[in-house]
């Protein structure tokens, strides 16, 4: 039964959501629209600031629903809710979902005012208020913007000084505002919304420690964000949140710490897991860090405090590629973590692995694996999976391939997927390459433990591993032409 939502008293009622992830990208976990392994936190945090400033708000995601689903959905409660505004998260791999969702809303309601967040919106800003009937972008973090931006749209102020957003002008033409500050002490903000999404079934809840990251990955965009700065909230007000989610839900098991770099303050972490013991709170941790910095100590208080995993970006194995791509650590940063993790046999260590960075050759590949191999004689790992390199506007990988040729901007008006990176080597070949090193990585464990982990994988997705351990080229519709889907 669905909560009805008492709107008689409400400045303007707003409906936010994010629309299907295309489906030759979802991952296999995320695959089905019964998923309930991740909130969209952005949203969450506007729904809880929205209502404090008494909008009606209703919040969906839809990302891994099917696109039609998603838009039956989407039509199903605009006509029951009769929203005034929608504000539409928009990353890559879900604009194709949001372009079809933005032309179904204007055909139900032309008077509806649609807003776009969200990383994908704040880099191609220009190009989808060129070529959508959108009424306002915000660039970056959005709690501060949307809540002014709302309120000048309401009394139809001008929208010029405003910061941190963009809009279409009365010439029609696209006006870009001043930069908005960071907020800096993010724990004024309230609580994400979790009643929207919460319920007994519900064992895992993600929550946000702090925003940003200081590195420049060559494949991120995160940077154009969080401009390379790193905010951690305060470690207490931290444990209040989770000792609240504790209390209010107690059928939580796991905690997810969703932060970007969980782990750069040690001492901070540290004082995290003292705190969580000293109010004698039960739960499952997990989520992921940085290679460097790792202190002893720190990982001696996530074992004590009841960490099970955690997941570094390692992402190759070749020093050159390491050094070419920004990642700021070395082979032997990850040695030494390893080494480290190898007396805390509670936490389960986990690696991200991309194939197919610029400079990528097959010797490349096999230094991967030879390094990957040998992390696992330090401590053994069960997350075996390697990336091909997906390109991403606003990024330094994405200014290669256009510098290239193989992709530019009208791309992202088309209805192709999230292209991988192809400036070098074929798809087919990123695909063999990223077989080569999950079947040699498991390999590296022993041939039983290689028969074992196939049969379970085939056994819980037949079509997909086949395809992927016979060598069968993954099940991506390319297509050659860019179809535009205004």
């Amino acid at each position: 039964m669905k909560m009805k939502i008492d709107t008689s008293n409400k400045k303007a009622k707003i409906f936010l959501f994010e629309t299907s992830v295309e489906e030759q990208n979802k991952t296999r976990s995320l695959s089905n629209e019964s998923n309930e392994e991740q909130f969209p936190m952005g949203l969450l945090y506007l729904d809880a600031i929205l209502k404090k400033e008494n909008y009606g708000v209703i919040t969906k995601d839809y990302t891994t629903w099917k696109e039609e689903n998603c838009l039956k959905e989407i039509k199903k409660e605009i006509e029951r809710f009769k929203p005034d505004f929608v504000g539409i998260t928009v990353m890559t791999m879900t604009r194709i979902s949001t372009y079809k969702a933005i032309k179904l809303i204007k055909s139900l309601d032309k008077n509806i005012k649609i807003l776009l967040g969200g990383i994908h919106s704040s880099v191609m800003y220009k190009q989808l208020l060129e070529n959508f009937p959108i009424d306002a972008i915000c660039i970056g973090e959005s709690e501060e913007s949307i809540i002014e931006l709302l309120d000048a749209l309401i009394n139809k102020k001008s929208l010029k000084e405003i910061k941190g957003i963009a809009y279409r002008d009365k010439k029609n033409e696209v006006i870009l505002t001043k930069q908005r500050e960071l907020v800096q002490d993010i724990d004024k903000y309230p609580y994400p919304s979790y009643d929207v999404f919460m319920k007994p079934a519900i064992k895992k809840v993600q929550i946000l420690t702090s925003r940003g990251c200081p590195n420049r990955c060559s494949f991120c965009c995160l940077n154009i964000v969080s401009r390379r700065r790193w905010r951690p909230r305060n470690y207490k007000k931290v444990v209040d949140e989770i000792e609240y989610i504790s209390k209010k839900y107690p059928w939580v098991t796991h905690i997810q710490f969703l932060d970007d770099n969980f782990t750069l303050d040690n001492q901070r972490v540290i004082n995290i897991c003292k705190e969580i013991i000293k109010r004698g709170i039960k739960l499952n941790f997990f989520g992921q860090g940085r290679i460097k910095p790792i202190s002893r100590e720190m990982v001696y208080w996530m074992e004590k405090v009841g960490f099970s995993e955690i997941y570094f970006g390692i992402e190759t194995g070749s020093k050159k590629l390491l050094k070419s791509i920004h990642k700021s650590i070395t082979k032997e940063d990850c040695i030494e973590t390893f080494k480290i993790f190898k007396e805390f046999k509670k936490i389960q260590i986990e690696k991200f692995i991309i194939v197919g960075f610029p400079g990528e050759t097959e010797e490349t590949v096999n230094e991967t694996i030879d390094f990957i191999r040998q992390l696992q004689k330090i401590r053994k790992m069960k997350f075996f999976y390697a990336a091909p390199l997906w390109v991403f506007p606003g990024t330094e990988v994405y200014k290669f391939a256009v510098e290239k040729g193989v992709i530019d901007d009208d791309y992202w008006l088309s209805d192709n997927p999230c292209p991988f990176f192809t400036a070098e080597h074929s798809e087919k070949w990123l695909v063999k390459m990223s077989n080569k090193i999950i079947i040699k990585s498991i390999l590296a464990q022993g041939k039983m433990f290689f028969l074992k982990k196939i049969i379970e994988k085939i056994r819980d997705n037949p079509k997909h591993y086949i395809k992927r351990f016979f060598g069968i080229t993954m099940d991506r519709e390319l297509k050659s032409n860019k179809k535009n889907v205004k």
